[in-house]
């Protein structure tokens, strides 16, 4: 528990430096999600035995840092296409040697993945002024799920939740969770308020409240289905590059399906009243 707890405070203090720093160097968290995702994708190709496959992990690890660091544009197209054509290609000329089930789930996975955590920079975008604001509720609300249910769990958990795939998920630690997330995130909202809305700006406490409620919820979701792939080829983590949790996609897996959640959301909904 130590070292998970002190790994994890420094893997804070890093993302809330190059959060604090985003207006000044916007391009660090550009940089910071290329390699999470060039990381993350390095570790599924190693987990599913396809990191000597170099026709399928280069064109993935290309694809996967330009979308952060470039967007949606021409360079983007290019780089999505030329991966899906080596794809296609090494399944074509590979299939006796490759497990076609293997390459496409791996293959989805990497774009999930890819999508997924770009939001975070989109959410950036659509923020303004408030983008720290709003980049720390996408990653608040469901690293803060995880570290009530990981606490709540080791104090009060006795009912499995779904043993099956992750026998140390309990109901107690993800009620836990929950309602850890949402008073967090209250927190860390109100001293947003304080520090840096004037007096004709509120948030709006009620959203915030449905956000992390909601977003707690989908967190449980995609740590279990990450649980369910390590299942699926025999391993507990995929790596150890964050000590006491893992890799860096045993730390990413819950924000992969929040960020796209919360960006939806953010888009399309006020977070900030005026008074």
């Amino acid at each position: 528990m130590v070292t998970r707890t002190v790994s994890g405070i420094i893997g804070a203090l890093l993302v809330l430096s190059i959060i604090f720093f985003n207006h000044r160097f916007p391009f660090l968290i550009n940089v910071f999600i290329a390699v999470v995702c060039v990381l993350a994708c390095f570790e599924l190709y190693y987990t599913s035995k396809l990191n000597k496959t170099p026709s399928i992990v280069i064109p993935g690890a290309i694809f996967s840092a330009i979308l952060p660091i470039f967007g949606h544009g021409f360079l983007w197209k290019v780089s999505w296409y030329t991966y899906t054509l080596a794809v296609f290609l090494i399944l074509i000329f590979s299939r006796k040697s490759l497990n076609f089930k293997d390459v496409a789930v791996i293959y989805g996975l990497t774009l999930l993945i890819t999508f997924s955590l770009t939001t975070i920079i989109d959410i950036r975008t659509i923020g303004g002024v408030y983008s720290n604001f709003y980049i720390l509720l996408a990653l608040g609300i469901p690293w803060m799920a995880d570290t009530g249910a990981y606490f709540c769990g080791k104090l009060f958990g006795k009912t499995k939740l779904c043993p099956d795939l992750s026998p140390n998920k309990t109901v107690e630690g993800a009620f836990g969770g929950i309602i850890f997330c949402v008073l967090a995130n209250l927190f860390i909202s109100a001293l947003f308020k304080m520090s840096f809305l004037n007096m004709k700006t509120d948030v709006n406490y009620l959203y915030v409240a449905f956000l992390a409620f909601v977003g707690a919820l989908i967190s449980i979701v995609g740590d279990l289905f990450f649980s369910m792939t390590k299942r699926c080829y025999h391993v507990k983590d995929f790596g150890k590059v964050v000590p006491g949790h893992g890799g860096v996609l045993d730390r990413f897996d819950s924000v992969i399906l929040v960020t796209p959640f919360v960006y939806f959301m953010l888009k399309n909904f006020d977070i900030l009243l005026k008074i």
